[in-house]
């Protein structure tokens, strides 16, 4: 398969034209990725190009490579062209990235590399203005390791950063980088630590990577939620502990810090692990295993995903675990969201068999006035403020999607959090929410440079 380059124009780009439109990235037949960097760099006039920004991104690799993850990166592409087939873009610079029509969306090999590089840039490109200019470089993963371990990291410019105004991706230490994917070990952990220090006070860079390393020790995120669960919204929430390396508790979720992607996450009904294979997921600094008691409305019902820019809500979706106990998956988004009180009228009739938390009536409020979004904003102002640098900044502030199921005891609901994602390519690029969040993102990205919309 090849993915084919033009440049746009500043002309509106037409139906036809929209289809030969490309990749910044090339996979070949067999699936293979092509080892170069490569920038999406302007056709215009240099002279024009003085206030020109650069911004560099890092997908995830882990997305990139998983076969597990495939069904994702075919919703990215359909989600992608879908959006582009029905808005008229107006791109001043740049490419945007769209599928070859002989492309088949259902076959794994053609969809070895994720495209979540082609839409930022889609974000990008479709709110800039022309009085802004910018270029756009992917980094691909394994290369900015390479030379972040072996190269001269005191001086970015050396490097395949260099030039780089901002970085965004996905130097995120929720994620199996550290043990599947860039082969770090327990012996060279603290340098890549400390080089990841160093390039981050050198190199703008966000998510930041103290918030990111943060984000990692679950268990402090929980003990933050319990404290805001009883001091702040009154609710009650399931219980954690640390796992203390006996015996497997019954009846329990397992879920291992530094992790992602429904990995090292047990359910009761998910087959047993044995205490071995728990103490060798734990072999790199700071991992951890947390018991939680398991609330069977997650099951039942699914939970909701809010999305929250810059301390707004901007998206709603919902989604249940698979038949299996397996991999969550979205099954509606933005209709009317039930009141607590109907879901347990519901829960107490007997059993709910369909996707439940939103109605398909027609709202008969707004989505963004419900009590679930109250509950939303008031938790994330007290994890804001808890989680705050000495500067004042908080990550939470500006970009995070929170994942909030329904507590049933006594036959009255309440909502908990249920986790907190700041990782941008597993909480952004999914789930449906692609167009609800451009507007939001970009104003957000365009203030990370210094810009304004």
């Amino acid at each position: 398969m090849t993915l084919r380059k033009s440049i746009c124009t500043s002309r509106p780009v037409s139906r036809t034209a929209r289809k030969t439109i490309s990749a910044s990235h090339a996979s070949d037949e067999d699936g293979s990725d092509h080892d170069s960097d490569e920038s999406l760099s302007s056709n215009e006039p240099a002279a024009i190009n003085n206030n020109c920004k650069n911004l560099y991104f890092i997908p995830d690799p882990n997305l990139r490579s998983d076969e597990v993850n495939m069904r994702r990166n075919v919703f990215y592409t359909e989600a992608l062209v879908r959006f582009t087939e029905m808005h008229l873009i107006y791109p001043a610079r740049g490419h945007f990235a769209i599928l070859d029509p002989d492309v088949r969306l259902d076959d794994g090999k053609h969809m070895k590399r994720v495209l979540i590089d082609k839409w930022l840039l889609l974000v990008i490109e479709m709110h800039r203005k022309y009085s802004h200019y910018f270029d756009f470089k992917v980094i691909r993963w394994e290369n900015f390791l390479s030379w972040l371990m072996k190269g001269d990291v005191e001086h970015p410019e050396t490097g395949p950063c260099q030039g780089a105004d901002i970085v965004l991706g996905a130097i995120d230490y929720t994620t199996e980088y550290v043990t599947n994917v860039n082969g770090i070990t327990r012996q060279n952990y603290q340098q890549f630590d400390e080089k990841m220090d160093t390039f981050s006070r050198l190199i703008k860079v966000w998510p930041p990577i103290p918030f990111s390393r943060r984000g990692a020790f679950k268990l402090r995120r929980l003990q933050i939620l319990d404290e805001i669960a009883t001091t702040i919204t009154h609710t009650p929430r399931p219980a954690s502990s640390l796992w203390d390396g006996e015996g497997i508790p019954s009846g329990k979720v397992l879920k291992r810090t530094h992790s992602a992607y429904g990995k090292h996450v047990y359910l009761p009904s998910s087959p047993p692990p044995s205490v071995d294979e728990l103490r060798g997921a734990c072999d790199l600094p700071g991992r951890q295993w947390i018991v939680q008691d398991w609330v069977p409305t997650l099951r039942q019902l699914g939970e909701y995903k809010v999305y929250f820019i810059e301390k707004e809500v901007v998206w709603i979706s919902v989604a249940r675990l698979g038949e299996d106990g397996g991999e969550w998956h979205t099954v509606d988004s933005h209709h009317q969201i039930r009141s607590l009180e109907h879901v347990a009228a519901m829960l107490q009739a007997g059993p709910i068999v369909d996707d439940y938390l939103f109605s398909m009536d027609p709202p008969q409020y707004s989505p963004m006035t419900s009590d679930l979004v109250l509950f939303a904003r008031d938790t994330l102002e007290g994890l804001i403020a808890r989680d705050r640098d000495h500067d004042g900044y908080s990550l939470l502030s500006e970009w995070c999607r929170m994942d909030i199921g329904i507590f049933e005891q006594g036959g009255m609901c309440s909502y908990f959090v249920n986790e907190v994602e700041t990782n941008i390519a597993l909480g952004l690029f999914g789930e449906g929410c692609g167009a609800a969040v451009m507007d939001p993102l970009a104003r957000l990205w365009y203030s990370l440079l210094g810009l304004s919309l």
